[in-house]
């Protein structure tokens, strides 16, 4: 049987906020899966939950986001219910193994970071761009990257082509996912920790799936790439395939479409 393995990215693709709800007026059934301060953040459908569920017992389901460890360890989901033995966090920058870093990774990860401009650096010219003009808080992750949450008045404004263009110079990549500009070193690559996993467990086929341009990578080198409807990464990519539904609807499909093609596969032990 065959070794594989369902590597998604979360948000805006298998969870969703209240926001992306309304936007695009699911009609099934979802339930809450992350809270903060007791502030409502992030929901999955119940067929989500279902075909992970599915995923994780046939073969390997390993999260991939860009979410911090600590942000990532927010979703109640992964915590209690279905709890992937990997999980990749801050963009590739980080491999969770049962919970615990791998410090292989980061080791492999901390040479890689020399290439480019250091996030002290990259701070400081950020914040001489016109569009640090728009900007409500700015954050670091990790000291690995930062995102930028701008005013919601501005969002329509931001020179996202320039920015990309600007960033590459210095090694960067930029995205923009909802409220949030990121700026995240070219090294930080989440199909670079996927393809270190691929090695590590013998995966013969992975899927992959993801929303934003941080994700594009991990679509094209998957055996198997999905991306939604409504993701950012389809703007700049268009040979991918989107997905027939959008918003959460689409994870859905995703999901499903996976758990499908994997339901023969049992999880295999590592050698």
């Amino acid at each position: 049987m065959k070794n594989i393995a369902f590597a998604s990215d979360l948000d805006r693709t298998l969870i969703y906020s209240h926001r992306m709800l309304e936007q695009y007026a699911y009609k099934g059934a979802y339930e809450l899966i992350e809270v903060l301060d007791d502030r409502p953040l992030s929901y999955m459908s119940i067929e989500t939950k279902a075909s992970l569920q599915a995923i994780h017992q046939a073969g390997w389901f390993i999260p991939v986001t860009t979410r911090t460890t600590a942000q990532f360890e927010r979703i109640t989901l992964f915590q209690q219910e279905i709890k992937p033995e990997y999980a990749v966090t801050t963009n590739g920058g980080c491999i969770l193994h049962h919970g615990k870093p791998l410090e292989e990774w980061q080791a492999i990860v901390d040479e890689r970071l020399q290439e480019c401009m250091p996030v002290i650096d990259m701070l400081r010219a950020i914040s001489e761009l016109p569009v640090a003009a728009w900007v409500k808080r700015t954050r670091t992750a990790e000291g690995r990257f930062l995102y930028l949450i701008m005013k919601d008045e501005f969002l329509s404004h931001i020179p996202l082509a320039e920015l990309r263009l600007w960033g590459e110079e210095r090694g960067w990549q930029v995205s923009l996912q909802g409220r949030k500009l990121y700026f995240i070193p070219k090294p930080l690559n989440k199909w670079a920790a996927v393809a270190f996993l691929k090695e590590r467990l013998q995966l013969e086929y992975v899927y992959g799936a993801g929303d934003s341009l941080l994700d594009a990578d991990l679509i094209r080198q998957a055996d198997k790439g999905f991306a939604p409807s409504h993701g950012e990464v389809l703007d700049v990519d268009l040979s991918l395939e989107p997905t027939t539904a959008s918003g959460m609807a689409a994870a859905d499909e995703i999901a499903a479409s996976v758990a499908k093609k994997m339901n023969t596969a049992k999880k295999p032990s590592i050698r």
